[in-house]
């Protein structure tokens, strides 16, 4: 009886190792076997079985800060294509027209939004306008003494903002700081 109980033991074994070497092999083959063909195919088709271990980078606007950014003109400047690819798309049409001055003969008051400071944990409020003067976008009323300031921004350091379209709010942050960088 020690004997068949062993050998039904021995029995699993040997199908555990037959099985993991069938995997095994099929890996092989997989790898082996997959053609530009196939890698052409699936891009025609929308889709992909390719690993991709790079890492996602929510940040669609970088800028490196200038001294127009930091300086006595209180705002942020976002280049037009930036804007227009990366936040109009996400507004309404009253925000938009907001943003772009349509609202109201006067003067552009803009639209306000919120920024999450990702750093600090913190909330603040921007104004979000096209700027005619350069035609580019920018965020004020605020910028300077929320950012530039508390923040301690200067020239070379880099900044990141994505719209968060589930918080209906811009996040920011400072990627690279010159502070860091200088010894």
């Amino acid at each position: 009886m020690e004997k068949h109980g062993w050998n039904q033991s021995r029995n699993k074994e040997s199908a555990e190792e037959l099985e993991r070497s069938r995997v095994a092999f099929n890996l092989r083959m997989m790898r082996t076997s997959y053609t530009m063909g196939d890698l052409l195919q699936e891009r025609s088709r929308g889709v992909s079985t390719e690993l991709s271990l790079s890492r996602y980078d929510p940040f669609t606007i970088k800028k490196k800060m200038k001294p127009s950014d930091l300086g006595n003109l209180c705002r942020l400047l976002v280049p037009s294509d930036l804007a227009e690819k990366h936040i109009l798309p996400f507004l309404n049409t009253a925000q938009a027209n907001q943003v772009a001055g349509v609202v109201s003969q006067e003067t552009n008051r803009g639209l306000k939004v919120r920024v999450w400071d990702m750093n600090t944990g913190s909330m603040h409020q921007l104004v979000f306008k096209r700027w005619s003067t350069s035609r580019s976008y920018i965020f004020n009323d605020g910028w300077t003494k929320d950012f530039v300031k508390r923040r301690n921004l200067a020239e070379g350091d880099e900044i990141g903002i994505y719209w968060d379209k589930d918080q209906s709010r811009f996040t920011f942050s400072v990627l690279i700081s010159r502070a860091c960088l200088v010894r």
